[in-house]
């Protein structure tokens, strides 16, 4: 029988199919963003938008009491001194952060094995020693053993975009809950207030401050996503 002849796509061909898959995934988003389906990612980037504001406690010379996560969505992080203004700005900047990072490892397999044993330690020893509920150490076990196990026990190509959708939605993720922090009818608490009472600026500022923030590094990843093709 004769062989096969595989495929062989140009780079603008390439770069047409990863845009393509972008898109996929922003009107899956956009369609399924109060389903189930997205829930795990959702919950996954407020429970490290928690973890970052206690790493900001750590680093900064502060203790981290607790982490609360519920089924709602809603988190919060119990700390004791350290530095304030860091601390509050370190949740947008940490999920934003973990988002991206996941993102660029599902173009590199040794990346992506690098950032998935880092994220287990984390959720681990935080599931360990500072998330106080049920719910919360249960998901950080779940993600642990995700991030481990895919990287090295998976094809390629599953783990790849696994990574690439967790971490490109977790971004859509931030970039939403920001703006429902400056524009929601409900009073709810928010970093951009915190940072406001801190630092005398208006909370409208911050928020527009990181809302621009998480724009451009959507906008970079998706570009430099397409430009490095599959």
């Amino acid at each position: 029988m004769p062989k096969r002849k595989k495929i062989k796509l140009s780079k603008s061909q390439k770069e047409w199919i990863e845009f393509a898959i972008f898109a996929v995934i922003a009107l899956f988003s956009f369609f399924f963003w109060d389903s189930y389906l997205i829930y795990p990612i959702k919950i996954f980037v407020v429970l490290f938008h928690e973890i970052s504001h206690g790493l900001a406690a750590i680093f900064t010379g502060g203790k981290l009491q607790s982490i609360l996560l519920t089924s709602t969505l809603g988190g919060a992080s119990y700390t004791i001194g350290g530095n304030k203004f860091i601390i509050a700005s370190a949740g947008y900047l940490g999920s934003l952060s973990f988002g991206a990072a996941l993102f660029i490892s599902g173009y590199d397999i040794t990346i992506r094995k690098v950032i998935g044993i880092i994220l287990s330690i984390i959720l681990i020893l935080f599931a360990a020693n500072f998330i106080s509920t049920v719910l919360g150490r249960v998901i950080s076990i779940v993600f642990a053993l995700l991030f481990i196990i895919l990287p090295f026990y998976s094809k390629e190509i599953i783990n790849a975009y696994f990574f690439k959708i967790f971490g490109l939605i977790s971004t859509f993720y931030v970039l939403i809950d920001i703006k429902e922090d400056l524009f929601s009818d409900i009073y709810r608490p928010s970093d951009a207030q915190f940072i406001s009472e801190i630092t005398s600026v208006p909370a409208m500022f911050w928020g527009i401050f990181w809302f621009l923030i998480s724009i451009t590094v959507i906008v970079f990843l998706v570009r430099w996503g397409i430009k490095k093709g599959t």
